[in-house]
């Protein structure tokens, strides 16, 4: 985990901190704490605030678009690749790479004929994997019978 330490002197025109400058540094990375305290040098206000974080994979930033439904579904998709992965005994981005992932959530892929759309997927990787995705995403966005 990294840390950054912020020093935000009080603004007299917009008689408030720019905390911008801290809600635009979190926009790519995972917040684990944020501690603040407030003080004053020379009669001046300021606050301190720091962050304590990771930066998020490449890519990865773009789970903070998603809805719940497609976070959940996404997280099960890694899930399901990890242990497949295992299994296999190969490296999980062989299996698929988090864009592919991505995107099979964002198209809400519930059909074999729709995973032929997914950039990187084949004949053959549908034909190896295609059921198992498809019956992940189905239980996200299908009601049971």
């Amino acid at each position: 985990m990294l840390i950054r330490i912020f020093t935000l002197p009080f603004d007299e025109v917009t008689q408030g901190f720019p905390d911008h400058i801290i809600a635009d540094f979190c926009l790519n990375k995972k917040v684990h704490e944020v501690k603040s305290r407030f003080f004053t040098s020379e009669g001046k206000p300021y606050w301190s605030v720091s962050v304590l974080y990771d930066v998020l994979p490449k890519g990865e930033e773009k789970i903070r678009e998603l809805d719940d439904t497609q976070k959940a579904a996404y997280i099960k998709l890694k899930e399901w690749r990890k242990l497949k992965g295992e299994k296999e005994g190969f490296p999980v981005y062989l299996i698929c790479n988090n864009a592919q992932l991505m995107d099979i959530v964002l198209r809400k892929c519930i059909t074999l004929e729709s995973l032929k759309d997914i950039k990187g997927f084949g004949r053959k990787k549908i034909d190896k994997y295609g059921k198992e995705i498809i019956e992940i995403i189905k239980a996200f966005y299908l009601p049971e019978k």
